[in-house]
């Protein structure tokens, strides 16, 4: 429960505005809906925010009410965490403007925007911030976990580009925090994980120019995983040329997939030797090496992302160190052993510029990472929920030898010791800041960062 103010007597009940849906309305049904469906809880009122001032509403009605507060965007969040039973979503989904101010080579966004949507108005401008893979995830979510981007390895994480953001407080007040002005907030809100300090209501990114790009993408018979996962690994290694970032999906299920993608800031025919190695690992069932605009190469691999709502269980350790045989060998036998109609394991390439800032200068911990792995199972029955959970924890527990924390945009309510596992030895200093600026931890939910006593 948020812990409310006590209404003073005589004192004025604070008005909702906004968008604001209740049970019993024909769109309710809709609104409380998460992408993850195997959530399924009932809030008792849903404000879609069309302004920094219906934010502001929204907290200052909650807190004379004392109802719990959960902050939505773009729906993504694994555990359901952004929707709540008898509490009030403050979702900002509706808050999309853009502007781009090309003499400074900067963009301000609304924290409603959906990753393909920045990626299509920036593109259109021969101009890209490095955002998330899925489509649909909102950008605010993304930044405030870190931001695994498209072009990690190039241009590092997405909130690496980010410059500043305003952000309503548990008092319903405007704060701005940047390098300069509350820099401590701006610290902790990349890599801090969304929802913790406070209602993230625009973001100033860095812009960079950009209009073509290599794109790869190399596909496989599934029997060929343990030699493509050998070698793939290597790309993500210190010294390995940067310009690439390289992604590998391995599914089982009703379909098997062994696919390699990579976006690469350099020509096609330095791609293709760079991926030699790769290409000989087993016989390619498919082969694509060509140099194709940016926003094509955004649109493929966002083709080969969850596409729509469904329910499942993931969770995404770091990888830190080349895997060794055994692991390997792990990886194959839980992925031709699928419990459930899809599972998959997913690597996302790392290192490189997301390593050349240091751990302790934004929140999120795991620059050294070489990769993060992402074990995912979706289900088309309702029985298959209970194996399909239990295939993605097993998992995850056999490859813990192998892999250290894990990230924070893929929380797991299983995770004991969660403080280490997504922040690292950065965990206190986010407790001091949220006593800070959440004393009274207004914000909070399942795993949420509580104040520092």
């Amino acid at each position: 429960m948020s812990k409310g103010k006590k209404p003073i007597r005589g004192e004025k009940e604070p008005e909702l505005t906004g968008r604001i849906v209740v049970p019993g309305d024909k769109e309710y049904n809709a609104a409380r809906r998460e992408f993850n469906t195997f959530f399924n809880k009932f809030p008792l009122v849903i404000v879609f925010a069309q302004n920094t001032q219906d934010v502001s509403n929204a907290v200052h009605w909650a807190r004379y009410h004392d109802v719990p507060i959960r902050i939505r965007s773009g729906r993504h969040s694994y555990e359901g965490l952004s929707v709540v039973n008898a509490g009030i979503v403050i979702d900002v989904s509706e808050m999309n403007r853009i502007d781009i101010d090309h003499k400074r080579g900067t963009v301000t966004v609304q924290t409603g925007l959906r990753d393909i949507v920045i990626y299509e108005t920036l593109g259109s401008e021969g101009l890209m911030v490095p955002g998330g893979l899925c489509p649909t995830t909102g950008i605010a979510g993304l930044t405030l976990g870190g931001g695994q981007s498209i072009a990690a390895r190039t241009l590092g994480l997405t909130c690496d580009s980010l410059l500043e953001l305003e952000m309503v407080n548990a008092n319903g007040e405007v704060l701005h925090a940047n390098a300069d002005h509350n820099a401590d907030l701006y610290w902790a809100s990349r890599g801090g994980g969304g929802g913790n300090f406070g209602i993230c209501t625009s973001f100033r990114f860095r812009t960079y120019k950009i209009e073509t790009v290599a794109y790869a993408n190399i596909s496989w018979d599934l029997r060929y995983l343990k030699p493509v996962l050998r070698i793939w690994q290597e790309y993500t290694e210190p010294g390995v040329d940067e310009r690439l970032t390289p992604l590998l999906t391995i599914a089982s299920g009703l379909q098997s997939t062994l696919l390699m993608q990579g976006v690469f800031f350099g020509s096609a025919e330095k791609l293709r030797k760079l991926l030699q190695p790769l290409l000989i690992a087993g016989p390619p069932q498919q082969v694509f090496i060509e140099e194709i605009p940016w926003l094509q190469a955004v649109e493929r691999i966002a083709a080969t992302q969850p596409g729509s709502p469904e329910p499942f269980k993931s969770v995404g350790p770091f990888v830190e160190r080349l895997l060794p045989e055994e692991a390997i060998d792990l990886i194959s036998n839980f992925i031709n052993e699928p419990p459930t109609s899809s599972v998959s394991v997913f690597f996302h390439g790392l290192n490189g510029a997301v390593s050349k800032v240091s751990s302790r200068a934004t929140a999120y911990y795991y620059r050294k990472a070489l990769s993060n792995m992402s074990i995912f199972a979706t289900w088309n029955k309702k029985a298959g929920a209970a194996l399909g959970i239990r295939w993605v924890e097993d998992f995850y527990k056999a490859m813990r030898p192998f892999t250290r924390g894990v990230y924070v945009n893929t929380p797991d309510l299983s995770i004991e010791n969660w403080p280490k596992a997504y922040y690292g030895s950065n965990f206190e200093r986010l407790t001091r800041v949220k006593a800070k600026y959440d004393p009274d931890n207004v914000f909070n939910f399942p795993q949420s960062i509580p104040p520092a006593r």
